[in-house]
């Protein structure tokens, strides 16, 4: 920053120019002020001159006034950026600020800023940057500065003739003492607030130590309780450990005792096994000897001989199934192919091949007569169309010369066109009806036609399948022979089998081989049950001779393994033992749960006595916080009431001192202005007496509020000159006589200022004058 001006007091602004675009009813007005004289912004009521005052405040600190926000500022119905443009004089520095809100598709404002110090452009600023640099500047907040050089419209009638209340309302505006006096209210309430709430919470220290004994004394009686229970709990796992020492013994000799009894009853059990497995062999060598064999050889080499012929017999079987079931497939297969052969050969003879070519001769010639037929049908009814179209042609050309009573072609007169044109009509008629019966001839001669061509087309195909059936007949006859030489072998292969089997010579004839083949095949089943049977039995015999033998070498195991029983009376002292003990041990539980729920009862006691002393305490603690926020409070109070009072005097002081100094300057029957803690306007007379402003006449009461509202401009401004004066329609609802006094009060400051106003008396005093008009649904213009 570039400016030679710093924060400080006694800093002078003044405005040169104010550009504004889209504020208020403003399209677009610059207005051009005297800095060092009076401009006056005059026009009628409604104009919109004041709105004009609200964009210099907005475009320096971004304040918005009485309108709220940016957005409000904007003038009605606009889409545009809208902004400011403010050149003012600080100190000897020139600024100039630019203010801009801008609105997006969507309807969002956007802010933006730009600053020139002595002509050089800063970088880097942002709306909040530009107000920070115009304080730092000026000194002056945007509220200090309103309160500071804006002369509001009804204000200084307000400070002169208000009631108290109304005076220092006005006061502590334009001081800012406002903010001070609703913090010191709100401090007042906060205050109340704080003593009600400490007063009504519980606590009290008393209750708090009363508590506190109670719950160490439950916890003393707690510990000693817990001691008895874990004394009791130790002597409850002492109990424990005899009687798991007394009940391991007594099981050990229970388990003894019961292995002793189950060792002779192993060897009982062996014993039974053993004879009933003596039994089973005996009764497998009577099964053997019911089948006619000898039981005293090896079973094992007996039963290994009766499998193997088992084996040979289930082969021999086997084989004859097979043959006979060859012999079967191949009759079946021999009597398909001569029914088969026999159909071919009957479906060939029953053809007559010289029937056949004579009904394609005949079919061939009655295709061509019904081509021929078909195309002269055809011919007949495109003739008939061309007729009918001839006709409609014919009618048409009449119809057209129907009014020249000529024939369209020859030329020659015609008596009666219309009659002409109903006789070809007529003629139309009848060649349609041709027409459409040629035409339904040629479609039925077309289907004929396709029929006779259908015929021609089947006969054609029964002449050469003839060839093909003679073919399939021979085919059929070769397949016959072929599977009865396929039969005749399987019956000699099979009858062959029979041969060997009977010791006979081979039977003949299909029926006799299997006849014998049946025979021979029940002859080997036979001889393969008896064979299974006797098979089994070796097994069987085999099976229970090792089981005699397993049985027998499990009755020497028991009996080797037998073990000697116990004392009965050691059984019994053990047993008697772990009952004392188990006795002693459910004493000693018995004991220690007891013992163990008067120590969880204490605890739990111990617990809520410490829960109620904790909240004896917290119930204190709060009631003393909140008593020590009181008086937190309570001293802010007096120190915000204290502050205020040493601020009233100061700021009365300065305004009446000031007031006074230009009361004296300017003469005349007043010789000073005072205003105290009573908000009561006085001006002091000659002789020292004092009179309420209220009491003056229209001129005194002007004069008085001028030099008033001055001594507010330089109490704010620190002492030093205020900057230029910004008056709104301060003469409003005023009689002419006032407006007079207070203009030439005006005049007579010879300060910088700006006068708004609708009356004429302004031009008086003005050294620049703008005009300023506004069309009906217009926006704020300069007048000519």
């Amino acid at each position: 920053m570039t400016a030679t001006t710093r924060k400080g007091t006694g800093i002078m602004l003044r405005l040169k120019s104010l550009e504004i675009t889209n504020i208020r009813s403003v399209e677009h007005v610059t207005l051009k002020v005297d800095p060092d004289g009076t401009t006056a912004l005059y026009g009628p009521s409604g104009v919109g001159k004041s709105g004009i005052l609200d964009a210099l405040p907005w475009c320096l600190w971004g304040d918005t006034g009485s309108a709220g926000s940016a957005a409000a500022l904007r003038r009605e119905g606009s889409t545009e950026p809208a902004q400011a443009t403010a050149t003012v004089l600080i100190g000897s520095d020139e600024i100039v600020a630019l203010r801009r809100i801008t609105r997006s598709d969507s309807g969002v404002e956007s802010a933006s800023a730009k600053l020139w110090i002595n002509g050089v452009k800063q970088s880097n600023v942002t709306p909040a940057s530009l107000t920070r640099i115009i304080t730092d500047l000026t000194g002056l907040t945007a509220k200090t500065f309103r309160g500071a050089f804006y002369m509001a419209q009804g204000q200084l009638t307000d400070l002169m003739t208000g009631t108290p209340a109304k005076v220092q309302e006005t006061f502590e505006e334009l001081t800012g003492l406002d903010d001070l006096t609703k913090r010191i209210q709100v401090l007042r309430e906060q205050c109340k607030e704080a003593a009600v709430r400490a007063e009504a919470l519980p606590g009290d220290p008393a209750e708090v130590t009363r508590t506190a004994d109670d719950a160490k004394e439950a916890g003393r009686e707690s510990d000693r309780l817990q001691q008895e229970s874990n004394s009791a709990a130790a002597a409850a796992a002492s109990a424990r450990t005899i009687w798991d020492t007394a009940n391991q013994r007594a099981k050990e000799l229970q388990s003894a005792e019961r292995a002793a009894r189950d060792s002779r009853e192993a060897v009982v059990g062996a014993e039974a096994l053993a004879a009933d497995a003596a039994q089973a062999v005996n009764a497998a060598r009577l099964r053997l000897h019911d089948l006619g064999e000898a039981s005293e050889g090896d079973p094992e080499v007996q039963g290994a001989a009766t499998r193997t012929a088992c084996a040979a017999l289930e082969q021999a079987l086997g084989e004859l199934t097979r043959r006979g079931t060859e012999l079967k497939a191949a009759a079946g297969q021999e009597g398909s192919a001569r029914t088969a052969a026999e159909q071919a050969r009957a479906a060939h003879d029953s053809v007559d091949p010289d029937a056949l070519a004579t009904a394609v001769t005949d079919g061939q010639a009655e295709v061509d007569a019904g081509r021929a037929a078909h195309q002269e049908a055809m011919r007949a009814a495109h003739v008939a169309d061309a007729a009918v179209a001839q006709r409609d042609e014919a009618i048409a050309t009449l119809s057209r010369a129907m009014d020249a009573a000529a024939c369209p072609t020859c030329r020659q007169d015609v008596g009666d066109v219309a009659a002409l044109v109903d006789e070809q009509n007529a003629i139309l008629d009848q060649a349609r009806k041709d027409a459409a019966a040629a035409h339904q001839k040629a479609t039925t001669l077309d289907r004929a036609l396709l029929d006779a061509e259908t015929r021609l087309r089947k006969a054609h195909d029964a002449l050469a399948n003839v060839t093909s059936l003679a073919r399939v007949a021979e085919h059929a006859e070769e397949a016959a022979s072929a599977a009865t030489r396929h039969a005749d072998q399987a019956a000699a292969t099979l009858a062959e089998l029979v041969a060997a089997h009977q010791n006979a010579p081979a039977p003949t004839g299909r029926e006799q081989i299997h006849s014998a083949a049946l025979a021979v095949h029940e002859q080997l089943t036979e001889q393969l049950s008896t064979a299974r049977g006797v098979t089994a039995a070796w097994i069987t015999l085999t099976d229970t001779i090792a089981r005699a033998a397993a049985a027998s070498g499990r009755v020497e195991q028991a009996r080797a393994a037998v073990v000697d029983a116990p004392s009965p009376t050691d059984v019994a002292a053990a047993e008697s033992c772990e009952a004392t003990t188990r006795v002693d041990l459910d004493t000693a539980q018995t004991g220690a749960a007891d013992a163990a729920a008067q120590a969880q009862a204490a605890r739990a006691t111990a617990m809520q006595l410490d829960g109620i002393a904790d909240d004896a305490a917290t119930r204190w603690n709060l009631k003393r916080e909140a008593a020590e926020q009181a008086e937190v409070t309570r001293i802010a109070r007096d120190i915000g009431i204290a502050l205020r009072r040493d601020l009233l005097a100061e700021y009365c002081a300065t305004i009446s001192a000031a007031a006074t100094d230009i009361l004296t300057r300017l003469g005349g029957e007043h010789v000073g202005f005072m205003i105290d803690e009573t908000f009561v306007p006085q001006v002091v007379l000659p002789d020292g007496t004092t009179r309420a402003t209220r009491q003056l006449s229209g001129g005194e009461k002007a004069r008085a509020a001028v030099c008033a509202f001055i001594g507010f401009s330089r109490q704010l401004a620190g002492g030093g000159k205020p900057g230029m004066l910004f008056a709104d329609e301060i003469t409003a609802s005023q009689d002419e006589a006032f407006r007079r006094d207070m203009l030439t009060m005006l005049r007579a400051l010879e300060m910088p200022m700006i006068v708004v106003s609708h009356t004429a008396d302004v031009l008086d005093i003005a050294s620049r004058v703008i005009r300023l008009q506004r069309p009906p649904l217009g926006s704020t213009q300069l007048a000519a």
